[in-house]
C-alpha cells in the first residue's frame, strides 16, 4: 500500500489555489514546504501579494516563512527556462507561466509592506491601528512586552492591596492562606486576568456575583454556614421519627460502636449532640457516606441511617461550598480591583498587551457599532487565508479567523475574486494548552469550514500527511508502534483514526535504544553544601547517575566518530537532550558534559535573577549600596568579580596563569576573629597590600565606592564588565554561555535607565520583582549539544535524540478553577475543595494527562536517527509514565540494554524488497565537477590514513595518557616566562600525577628551550591558527597547530597525538608530508618573501621532526 503513496502528489494537492484545503500533516512531513509552496501557487495563479495573510504561531516561524518564499522568486528571477520549469513542474504549475514566475520578485519589493506573513497577534496590532477609532483604542498605541506587562500588574498589585478599603477582604485572605500561597495565587490570577475581566464585567455587583457561585454550588439563596446547620438541624416529623426509632434499634445491639451511635443520635434529636460528633456518624473523614452503618442485628435501622447519611454528607458539601464561595469572593473582589486598576495603568500609558491585541480587535470584528464597515473594507483586501501550526490557535483566536472568513463563501461581498482558506496542523502536536490551545478546536474549525466551502458550492481537499521526511524506519517505527498502544494513543489520536506514519529515509540507517531504569541505592544522598558551581563528587542519586551515564555516552560517541548515516561524524551539534521540566537535571548533565570536555549549550530559557553571573552583579549593587553587609561583602569577594582562585577550578586548570582570586582560606582569615568590626573595615588592612588577592579586591571595589554616586546602573556595570574586565573573568569561570545572561542584564540596565530616574536601588528592586526570563536560540549554529524542554523544541529536529526524564509525571492541581460559568473557585487548601471544584480538577487533570502523551510523540519525532530513552525513579513512580509506555509498546525484539553497558547496537531488521531503480539511473553521466571542487582539509587529506599504535600494544594506555599530559604542558606553559615554566610544569604533574612524568616534563622544557623552536612557543606565536586557500585546482582549508612569524621566516607546526612515531623523517607518512605541503603552499602566497618552515610535534613522545626538507 505505501509503495503508490506519491508525496509530491499529497503536496501538490495541499498547495492546490483552486481548492481550499485542510493539512493534517504529522511530524516531518514538510509542513513548512507545502505552506510556502501554497503561496507560491497563489502568486503564480494572479493572487497580489497584499491580499494573502498568512498567520503564524511565532515570529520566527513568520520570517523562516517570508524568506524561504523570497529566495525561490529571487532565484526564479534570474534561473534559465529548463531550470525554472523544472521548479515549476515540481510545485504543480504550468510551466507556460514562466514570465510571470520571473516578475514576482520584482512585486514582492515593490508591493507596500510586502506579503502579509504575520503572527495572529501582530495582524491583530496592524487591523486596531488601521481602525484605531472604531476599535476605541489610542491611534498611538504601543504593545506591552511580557516583562513590562508584569511589572505593570505588579504595580496595580501593589496599589490595591495596600488601599485601606480592602482591609476586611484580605482579612479573610489571610486568614484563609499564609503569604506564599497568596502569592501564587497572585501568579496565576495574573495569567488569567482576561477570564477574570470577563466574569467581573458580566457581573458587576456583588449580589449579582454571589448568585452565580450559588447558581454553581446548588446552594439557596443568600445561604450561610449558619443558615445551613440551622435547616440541617430543624428536624420534620417523619425525620425526627425515624431517628428515634433508628437509635432505638442501635440501642439494642450488640455491638460497642452501635451502642455509641444510638446515643450520638438521640442527643441530637433532643439537641444536646455537637455537630460534628453527629456527622462523623455518618461521613468518613473525607466527607462520604460510611458504607456500613449497622451491623446484621441492627440492619433494621440501615434504611433509615443511610437517608441521614445522605443529608449529612449534601450539608458538609454544601458547608465546604459556603466557605469556598466566601473566599472565591474575596479573591474575586481583589481580583476585579487589580484588573480595572491595571487597566487603568494601560490607559493612561496608551499600551495594550496581548491578550487586549485579541480582545480588541475580536470586539472590533465582532461586537462594534462599525464591526459590518472594518469586515467590508478587509473583505475587499484579503483573498486568501493561510493559517500555521492551526492545532495550537485559541478558540479566541479562531471566532477572529471565522469573522475574517465568514465573508469568503458568503454570496454577494466587496469582492469578485476566488477565495480560498487553508489550515496545516497537527492535532497530535497540540502541546500549548497553557497559552490557550485546545486541541479539539482544530476538527471543530475542521468540520465547520468544510460545510461553509461545500454549501458554497466550492472546491474543499481533506489532505493527511503521513510520510516522514525525518526520521530513519527505526525511529518510525517506534513512533507507530506507540500510536497502536491505546494508553499511549488515548488524547494524541482519535479512536478509530489511523495514525500510521510511513519512513521517506527507507535505507537510511537507525537506532532506537532503551536502557534500563536507573534506581535509588542505600546511601544515596546529595552533600548538604556544595560551591555554586563545582563538580558534585558528592553527590549520588539515580538522577545524577542518568546524567553521568548519558554524558559518558555522548563523549564517547563523539570522541571515537562513530559515524551518522549520512557518513558524517557525530559531533556535539547532531546530540538534543529533551526534557519535560526544567529542573535540576539540566545542571547535573550540563556539569557531567563539561567535565567530560563535551561543548553544551545549556538550558533553552534562564530566569535571568537565577544566573550565578547575574546574582554576583545584583550582590555586587547591595555591598555598594551598603558596604556593611558582610554577606554581600563576602559573596562578592569569592565571585569572579574579585579574580579566580586555583581552588575554584578543576585540579587539571590550577596551573594556568592569572589565578589570583580571593580563596576561600583568604576569606576564612579575613572574616576570623574580627569581633564587631565589619568585614569591610577588615578588608581596609590590605590597602597597602595591594599584590595580595585581597589587596587587589579593596582596590577594585574602593574604585567602585568613589563611583557609584555618580554612575548611573547602566554605566557602573558597564565600566565593570567592560573597562574593568570582569566580563572575561565571567566567561573563564563560567564558560560563554554567561554571554546570554550578562548580555540581558545590561539590556535591563540600559531599559531602566531611558525610562526610570537613575537609582541603583530602585533597579535592583525592580530586577528582583520581576522574574526576566531569556530565550536560546533553539536553532542555534553552535557545535553544542542542545538540551531543552519539549515545548521548545517543537519544530526542531537533531540526528541524535535522547529521552532521559521518562519516568517523572506529575499533576499540580491549579489554586484557581474556573466554573463553566466562568467563575473563579479559590482553592488555597484542600478542605476547600468542593465538588463543582473538585470535578473541574479531575477535567484538568485528564487533559493534562492527554497532552502528557501528545508531549511524548512530539519528543519521539524529533529524532531524525537515534532516539535513546532512559529514566531515573524516585520512591514512588506514577503509571503510565513515558518509560512504560514507550518499552510497553516496543516489540520484545526492540533493543534493551543494561545500564551500565550503554552500548550502542543496531536493532535488526528484515530484509525489504528491492524497489525498481528510478528512471534517473539509467541517465546518462553528469559532467565533470567544476574546478576548484569541495575544499580538501589538510588534517584529513587524500590518501591512506597513517598507521596508528595498535590500541592492543603494551603500555599503549600509558601512552595515551602521556601524550595528553604532554599536549596539556604544551598549551599552558608558553604563557608563563621561561624562567617560571619549570615551576608551573612541577605544579601541574603534582595535581596531574602520572608515572614518568618527570621525564615527560623534561622533554617539554627542552622542546621549549630549545633555540630553534624558540619563536614556535614565544608569547607573540599564534595557536590554533585557520587557514584557507586555493592551491591550483584545489581549495585547501584547515587549522595549525602553531605559527610564528620572524622578519625572515614563518615556522609551522602540527600536532600528532595517538600515531606510531617513525623512526627518521624519511619515515614520516605521505599523508602528513602532503598535509603540510597544502599548509605550506598558501602561506607562501600570504608570505611570499619569507621561507616557510613546517615542523611536526609527537605529542607522545615531545619529540619534535623537521621536515621542511621534504616538502620542498
Amino acid at each position: 500500500m505505501t509503495a503508490t503513496i506519491d508525496p509530491n502528489e499529497i503536496q501538490r494537492k495541499a498547495s492546490d489555489p483552486t481548492a481550499s484545503a485542510w493539512v493534517a500533516a504529522s511530524a516531518g512531513s514538510g509542513k513548512t514546504k507545502v505552506l510556502s509552496d501554497r503561496v507560491l501557487n497563489l502568486l503564480l495563479a494572479g493572487a497580489k501579494p497584499e491580499r494573502i495573510l498568512c498567520l503564524t504561531f511565532t515570529r520566527t516561524a513568520a520570517a523562516e516563512m517570508y524568506n524561504r518564499i523570497a529566495a525561490r522568486l529571487a532565484k526564479w528571477a534570474t534561473a534559465s527556462d529548463a531550470d525554472l520549469d523544472k521548479e515549476l513542474t515540481a510545485l504543480g504549475a504550468n510551466t507556460a507561466k514562466k514570465e510571470t514566475a520571473r516578475r514576482l520578485f520584482a512585486e514582492l519589493l515593490d508591493t507596500a509592506g510586502g506579503l502579509k506573513i504575520l503572527t495572529l497577534h501582530s495582524f491583530c496590532q496592524s487591523l486596531l491601528k488601521r481602525f484605531p477609532l472604531e476599535a476605541g483604542v489610542s491611534p498611538q498605541f504601543d504593545v506591552l512586552d511580557e516583562p513590562s506587562a508584569a511589572k505593570l500588574i505588579a504595580d496595580a498589585q501593589e496599589s490595591v492591596l495596600s488601599n485601606p478599603d480592602f482591609a476586611d477582604v484580605l482579612q479573610t485572605v489571610t486568614l484563609t492562606t499564609n503569604e506564599q500561597g497568596f502569592l501564587d495565587s497572585m501568579k496565576e490570577l495574573a495569567v488569567r486576568l482576561p477570564r477574570l475581566r470577563a466574569f467581573a464585567e458580566t457581573h458587576p455587583t456583588a449580589a449579582s456575583a454571589r448568585l452565580a457561585y450559588e447558581q454553581a454550588f446548588d446552594l439557596p439563596e443568600n445561604a450561610t454556614e449558619d443558615s445551613l446547620i440551622n435547616d440541617f438541624c430543624t428536624l420534620s416529623e417523619t425525620r425526627e421519627a425515624d431517628l428515634r426509632q433508628a437509635a432505638l434499634i442501635l440501642g439494642r445491639g450488640k455491638g460497642a460502636t452501635d451502642i455509641k451511635n444510638a446515643a450520638i443520635i438521640a442527643d441530637f434529636v433532643i439537641g444536646r449532640a455537637v455537630l460534628d460528633t453527629y456527622l462523623n456518624v455518618f461521613l468518613t473523614k473525607t466527607g462520604e457516606p460510611r458504607k456500613a452503618l449497622a451491623h446484621k442485628d441492627t440492619a433494621a435501622a440501615d434504611p433509615m441511617l443511610q437517608t441521614e447519611a445522605l443529608r449529612a454528607a449534601k450539608l458538609k458539601q454544601r458547608l465546604r461550598s459556603v466557605a469556598s464561595m466566601r473566599v472565591s469572593l474575596a479573591l474575586l473582589q481583589i481580583g476585579a480591583a487589580i484588573t480595572q486598576k491595571y487597566a487603568g495603568l494601560k490607559a493612561a500609558r496608551a499600551v495594550l498587551d496581548y491578550d487586549d491585541l485579541i480582545a480588541a480587535a475580536l470586539d472590533l470584528l465582532e461586537k462594534s457599532g462599525a464591526a459590518a464597515w472594518v469586515l467590508f473594507k478587509l473583505d475587499g483586501g484579503i483573498d486568501h487565508i493561510l493559517i500555521d501550526e492551526a492545532q495550537d490557535t485559541s478558540p479566541l483566536q479562531w471566532r477572529i479567523v471565522k469573522a475574517l472568513a465568514d465573508e469568503f463563501f458568503a454570496g454577494e461581498t466587496a469582492n469578485k475574486a476566488h477565495r480560498t482558506l487553508f489550515a496545516v496542523g497537527d492535532q497530535k502536536q497540540s502541546i500549548f494548552s497553557f497559552q490557550g490551545a485546545v486541541p479539539e478546536e482544530f476538527e471543530k474549525m475542521h468540520r465547520f469550514f468544510k460545510d461553509k466551502v461545500l454549501n458554497a458550492e466550492q472546491r474543499w481537499n481533506d489532505v493527511p500527511m503521513t510520510i516522514s521526511f525525518r526520521s530513519s524506519p527505526a525511529v518510525i517505527e517506534a513512533v507507530n508502534d506507540v500510536l497502536k498502544n491505546p494508553l499511549a494513543a488515548d488524547g494524541v489520536i482519535d479512536g478509530n483514526g489511523d495514525a500510521t506514519h510511513i519512513a521517506w529515509r527507507k535505507q537510511a540507517g537507525g537506532l532506537v535504544e532503551i536502557w534500563d531504569v536507573e534506581q535509588p541505592e542505600q546511601g544515596d544522598a546529595q552533600a548538604v553544601y556544595t560551591k555554586p558551581v563545582e563538580t558534585r563528587k558528592t553527590e549520588s542519586s539515580p538522577m545524577a547517575r542518568t546524567a553521568a551515564k548519558i554524558a559518558a555516552k555522548i563523549a564517547d560517541m563523539i570522541q571515537s566518530k562513530e559515524r551518522l548515516p549520512s557518513g558524517k561524524p557525530i559531533t556535539a551539534g547532531d546530540i538534543l537532550v529533551l526534557v519535560r521540566r526544567r529542573n535540576s537535571f539540566i545542571d547535573c548533565l550540563t556539569r557531567e558534559l563539561k567535565s567530560r570536555n563535551v561543548p553544551v549549550s545549556g538550558a533553552d530559557r534562564l530566569k535571568i535573577t537565577s544566573h550565578i553571573a547575574v546574582k554576583d552583579l545584583m550582590v555586587l549593587g547591595d555591598f555598594l549600596l551598603m558596604p556593611q553587609d558582610d554577606l554581600a561583602l563576602a559573596t562578592v569577594l569569592r565571585s569572579p568579580l574579585c579574580g579566580i582562585s586555583p581552588d575554584d577550578l578543576p585540579e587539571a586548570d590550577r596551573a594556568l596563569p592569572d589565578l589570583d582570586g580571593v580563596s576561600e582560606n583568604d576569606l576564612f582569615a579575613l572574616a576570623y576573629g574580627r569581633g564587631r568590626q565589619s568585614l569591610f573595615d577588615r578588608l581596609k588592612a590590605y590597602a597597602d597590600k595591594p599584590e595580595t588577592p585581597l589587596g587587589k579586591a579593596y582596590a577594585f571595589l574602593s574604585d567602585l565606592l568613589n563611583r557609584v554616586d555618580t554612575m548611573r546602573p547602566f554605566e557602573l556595570y558597564a565600566h565593570v564588565l567592560g573597562r574593568l574586565g570582569r566580563q572575561k573573568a565571567f566567561v573563564r569561570r563560567l564558560g560563554v554561555q554567561a554571554l546570554d545572561a550578562l548580555e540581558e542584564f545590561m539590556n535591563l540596565a540600559l531599559d531602566y535607565d531611558r525610562a526610570n530616574t537613575p537609582s541603583l536601588q530602585l533597579f535592583l528592586r525592580d530586577l528582583r520583582a520581576n522574574d526576566v526570563e531569556i530565550k536560546r536560540d533553539p536553532e542555534q549554529t553552535l557545535d553544542a549539544v542542545r538540551i531543552m524542554t519539549v515545548h521548545a523544541s517543537k519544530g526542531l529536529e537533531a540526528p541524535i535524540v535522547f529521552l532521559p526524564d521518562t519516568r517523572q509525571k506529575k499533576f499540580f492541581a491549579p489554586k484557581t478553577v474556573w466554573l463553566e460559568n466562568g467563575a473563579p473557585v479559590w482553592i488555597p487548601k484542600a478542605d476547600l475543595r468542593n465538588a463543582e471544584a473538585a470535578a473541574e480538577i479531575e477535567k484538568l487533570k485528564a487533559a493534562d494527562a492527554r497532552e502528557y502523551r501528545r508531549l511524548l510523540y512530539v519528543a519521539l519525532t524529533r529524532a531524525a536517527d537515534r532516539l535513546y530513552v532512559t529514566g531515573w525513579d524516585n520512591k514512588k513512580t506514577p503509571e503510565n509514565n513515558w518509560y512504560d509506555l514507550i518499552a510497553d509498546s516496543l516489540p520484545s525484539k526492540t533493543l534493551f540494554v543494561p545500564a551500565e553497558a550503554a552500548q550502542t547496537a543496531e536493532t535488526a531488521k528484515e530484509a525489504k524488497t528491492a524497489s525498481p531503480l528510478p528512471n534517473w539511473a539509467f541517465k546518462t553521466t553528469p559532467p565533470a565537477e567544476p574546478t576548484p571542487p569541495k575544499p580538501l582539509v589538510p588534517s584529513k587529506p587524500e590518501g591512506e590514513e597513517a598507521v596508528y599504535a595498535s590500541p592492543l600494544s603494551e603500555n599503549r594506555l600509558q601512552a595515551r595518557k602521556r601524550g595528553t599530559f604532554i599536549h596539556k604542558l604544551l598549551e599552558i606553559l608558553p604563557s608563563y616566562p621561561p624562567e617560571k615554566r619549570k615551576t608551573a610544569a612541577e605544579k601541574f604533574l603534582s595535581l596531574n600525577p602520572m608515572e614518568d612524568g618527570e621525564t615527560a616534563v623534561e622533554k617539554v622544557l627542552s622542546v621549549l628551550a630549545n633555540p630553534e623552536f624558540f619563536p614556535l612557543f614565544a608569547p607573540n606565536a599564534l595557536a590554533e591558527v585557520p587557514v584557507s586557500g586555493i592551491v591550483g585546482d584545489r581549495v585547501v582549508s584547515g587549522q595549525i597547530d602553531r605559527l610564528a612569524v620572524s622578519e625572515t621566516e614563518v615556522l609551522i607546526v602540527d600536532y600528532k597525538s595517538n600515531r606510531a612515531i617513525p623512526d627518521g623523517i624519511e619515515k614520516t607518512p605521505a599523508q602528513y608530508v602532503e598535509q603540510m605541503r597544502a599548509y605550506k603552499s598558501v602561506l607562501a602566497r600570504i608570505y611570499p618573501a619569507k621561507k616557510i618552515r613546517c615542523f611536526l610535534l609527537w605529542t607522545e613522545a615531545a619529540k619534535v621532526a623537521d621536515i621542511t626538507s621534504l616538502v620542498e
